[in-house]
């Protein structure tokens, strides 16, 4: 219930701004009571992102040094489109009292990737990585990165991670597919788009990539075989049977 009570005070916030009809004086609105984490987190899951940053502002402002709330807060801030200079002095103050936490450096890649820098953004996603090797989407990030940046090795080395941990993962076999050809690393490369296909062999994603591979490394037939499976296949008509004798 807490939840509820935390969106009816900032639903009335501009009423208790209001002056009284007896008095006449103005009574100052009211910041909002600092609840838990998770009522302000269970305000996002209704669908009311503002209220859930205000009550994780109320929580940075009654403990100040608890990393979570400044984590959400950013996050919360970068979901909205907010200021990026509140969301970093959060990150700051996160990365400073929980050194080791995994997300606030994920956090702060995500704010240097929406400021235009893929290297910043790497290295703070790499911390990342350091601190929990099994950071996947860390770890996705860090794969595309990479690639953007030249590192074709880094970025194998994230990808080829995630395929062991994930093998089901098309989109990664396909990152993964990518960047060993542009390593010249065909056959490796092959393996992998095989890979996906095997997961998902009806995917047309899939079928286009293995098609388009075929035609790069001069195998026409292959990619022919390919699109040819991608086809709408004519249903068979079953013949007519002969009314019965008997």
């Amino acid at each position: 219930m807490h939840w509820v009570i935390l969106v009816a005070c900032l639903a009335g916030a501009s009423d208790a701004a209001q002056p009284s009809a007896l008095t006449g004086a103005r009574t100052p609105a009211a910041a909002p009571s600092p609840g838990t984490l998770s009522d302000a987190l269970a305000l996002e899951a209704g669908g009311d992102d503002a209220a859930a940053l205000q009550a994780v502002e109320a929580l940075v402002l009654s403990q100040p040094r608890w990393e979570l709330p400044r984590m959400e807060a950013a996050r919360l801030l970068l979901k909205l489109g907010g200021s990026m200079e509140q969301a970093e002095a959060h990150l700051e103050v996160a990365t400073r009292e929980a050194p080791t936490n995994p997300r606030a450096w994920y956090l702060r890649g995500l704010i240097w990737e929406e400021r235009g820098n893929p290297m910043q953004a790497a290295r703070a996603y790499e911390t990342a990585v350091q601190h929990r090797g099994s950071y996947e989407e860390a770890r996705f990030r860090l794969g595309g990165l990479w690639v953007s940046l030249g590192d074709l090795l880094k970025a194998e080395l994230h990808y080829r991670y995630l395929a062991r941990a994930k093998p089901e993962w098309v989109q990664v076999r396909l990152q993964l597919a990518d960047v060993l050809e542009k390593q010249e690393r065909l056959l490796d490369a092959e393996t992998e788009l095989l890979a996906a296909r095997s997961f998902q062999p009806d995917s047309p994603l899939v079928l286009r990539r293995l098609a388009d591979f075929y035609d790069r490394t001069e195998r026409p037939q292959l990619a022919a075989k390919v699109r040819k499976s991608m086809e709408p296949q004519e249903k068979r008509r079953m013949r007519a049977l002969k009314p019965s004798r008997r």
